[in-house]
């Protein structure tokens, strides 16, 4: 080979290598500019839990166990536009082996510091906000057991497609929370570019607001309201749900108080029944060291049929142990819930009793 030909092919390597410098630095621009303007988080986790308990329904008494899982993940996104407001969102998947897919979702733009527009589906907003204002130390009342008369304050939040606002620093670091949902029937199925022009699908529409404010160290204290028009049927009692209640935390000690008042049901009722509870929650953590806590919880539902009060309440305690190694908690929920309904609209059965002991191991990630 000649001096010529040896020249070239130095050449021709050097252009080569001058092409590949150019697109790896043209790469890695692109994605400094993509990482400049978003941030993608992968959060989750694993659970499992053993639950035994046993019901009593008169004189009548069976026994259960049950072993299964959940796991979630959750990814998360948030980053500037390009005019610079700042934006959100997140999208959540979950299994709990009865159901799974694609869960709570949601996009959040806030023009400014304190107003955030939204769009979600099954996120804590409106009303829910305030649902919980009572400390646990792992599980409410309707989570350990999921009796469907161990009830929450109604909101049009939950297994619900809503758009809303935020307004942030509302007096002293207060959230006031809005929520509007156009069709509470089409659930989880809504597609983006779907529309229903059967009434019947169309039946109920609701809005919900929300306020939370810490207005001293220690203190928080929150209210909300919901509003469901059940539009197709006059004869269907319309949903109207109100919630006031606080929490006040100094270490070691957390206690809470909180009223519901749900008048009507969520899912509508099928006939010309009107319904009404009232529902006293209280509940205190103890932070017995820096791993284990402990907590309890009453709750007493009094429902209203038709005008006439039921004879008996719905009562539920809750005691609670939890053991934190950091990614991982143990815990131990043990609950009883005496005179229940068979479902939200029904009047209470006497000694219609349940107990239930839930040991639960999560791994967070």
């Amino acid at each position: 080979m000649n001096k010529l030909q040896t020249s070239k092919l130095t050449n021709n390597k050097n252009m080569k290598n001058t092409k590949l410098k150019l697109v790896a630095v043209t790469a890695a621009a692109a994605l400094l500019s993509t990482t400049a303007y978003s941030q993608v988080t992968v959060s989750g986790y694993l659970e499992t839990s053993f639950i035994t308990g046993s019901q009593s329904t008169n004189n009548n008494t069976g026994a259960t166990r049950a072993l299964g899982t959940e796991n979630q993940i959750k990814f998360s996104i948030k980053g500037k536009t390009s005019n610079g407001w700042d934006y959100s969102g997140y999208q959540t998947l979950e299994t709990d082996e009865t159901t799974s897919g694609f869960i709570d979702r949601m996009i959040e733009i806030k023009p400014s510091a304190d107003v955030a527009l939204f769009y979600s589906y099954d996120a804590v907003k409106g009303s829910e906000i305030a649902r919980t204002l009572t400390p646990y130390v792992t599980e409410r009342h309707t989570d350990v057991t999921g009796l469907s008369s161990i009830n929450d304050v109604i909101d049009v939040t939950s297994g619900g497609h809503v758009v809303g606002f935020d307004i942030l620093n509302v007096g002293p670091a207060g959230q006031l929370s809005y929520a509007y949902n156009p069709n509470l029937d089409s659930g989880s199925q809504s597609g983006s570019d779907r529309v229903a022009n059967n009434a019947a699908t169309n039946s109920r529409s609701g809005w919900s607001v929300g306020y939370k404010v810490t207005p001293v160290t220690g203190l928080t204290i929150g209210a909300g309201l919901t509003k469901i028009d059940n539009k197709v049927n006059s004869s269907v009692e319309d949903a109207t749900a109100k919630t006031l209640g606080f929490t006040y935390a100094s270490a070691p000690f957390a206690i809470g108080y909180q009223r519901v008042l749900n008048e009507g049901t969520k899912a509508g009722a099928t006939n010309l029944d009107t319904i009404e509870d009232k529902i006293d929650i209280l509940s205190a953590t103890f932070a017995a060291s820096k791993e284990v806590s402990l907590g309890l919880g009453y709750m007493k539902n009094t429902r209203t049929r038709n005008g006439v009060e039921a004879a008996d309440d719905t009562k539920s305690k809750l005691a609670a142990i939890a053991y934190n190694l950091g990614p991982v908690v143990l815990s131990v929920n043990y609950e009883q819930d005496t005179d229940t309904a068979s479902n939200v609209s029904s009047a209470p059965v006497n000694g219609r009793d349940f107990t239930t002991t839930k040991a639960k191991i999560r791994v967070n990630y």
